[in-house]
């Protein structure tokens, strides 16, 4: 009996140990997995931070949350599950479905006001992320919106572009097309994000085929789930 017991007590810490990918879970990546900090439009499970700093991992994340004009910006946690869409306060879905791995993960809305970065607390090599399209981009590039009434042809593009800092300094840059032509990013993919180097922050930017002057008409959100995870 004691045996059987010690050996359902250690099954039970492996699998605790392990995500529903089954990979060994590391402290510092961000799963997002301590708290759904997300808008409360139709989700009464969703828990607003107004405070506008949160940690996952090895890392720190601003939010501008105006909940009164359901307008929020930067770094939001959703666990929504769903893919419909009616308009852009549904933007806080992967286009997946959920996340990579657990329940949330992170939909961010680049803020053009200074709610962009993402702080590394102990500086360090970040080996990557996984990223997929939001609900709302992806409707956007698939269908058309006001803003863009065609959907993406071949010679359309959107592209994320990840810079890495340290001390002040960028590091480098790593680009990754959330959609080249009609292909669009519609899974959860993994990003390397090694060759960064050792970075204290990372921050965001966008460029694509359908902009007016400086300013992208293609919705600048994406989805990230274990940030600093390191792919076997």
């Amino acid at each position: 009996m004691k045996k059987s017991f010690l050996f359902v007590a250690a099954l039970a810490l492996t699998l605790t140990a392990c995500n529903q990918q089954g990979e060994v879970e590391d402290k510092t990546v961000a799963t997002f997995e301590e708290g759904a900090i997300s808008p409360a439009k139709v989700n009464s499970e969703f828990k607003l931070d107004t405070t506008g700093v949160f940690e996952s991992g090895n890392f720190r994340f601003q939010q501008d949350a105006q909940p009164s004009g359901l307008y929020y910006s930067g770094c939001i946690v959703s666990n929504h599950t769903d893919t419909t869409f009616a308009d852009w306060t549904d933007a806080w879905k992967s286009c997946c479905g959920g996340a990579f791995a657990g329940k949330n993960y992170l939909v961010y809305n680049k803020d053009w006001y200074g709610f962009d970065t993402i702080f590394v607390k102990t500086p360090a090599v970040v080996p990557g992320m996984y990223v997929t399209n939001c609900i709302y981009t992806y409707n956007s590039i698939t269908k058309g919106d006001a803003m863009e009434p065609e959907p993406f042809g071949a010679d359309d593009f959107f592209t994320l572009t990840i810079v890495g800092h340290k001390d002040g300094a960028e590091t480098g840059k790593v680009n990754f097309d959330l959609a080249r032509g009609t292909n669009v990013v519609s899974t959860w993919t993994y990003v390397d994000l090694s060759k960064l180097g050792t970075v204290d922050a990372l921050t965001f930017e966008f460029s694509g085929s359908r902009a007016y002057g400086e300013y992208l008409n293609t919705p600048t959100y994406f989805c990230i789930d274990n940030l600093g995870f390191a792919r076997k």
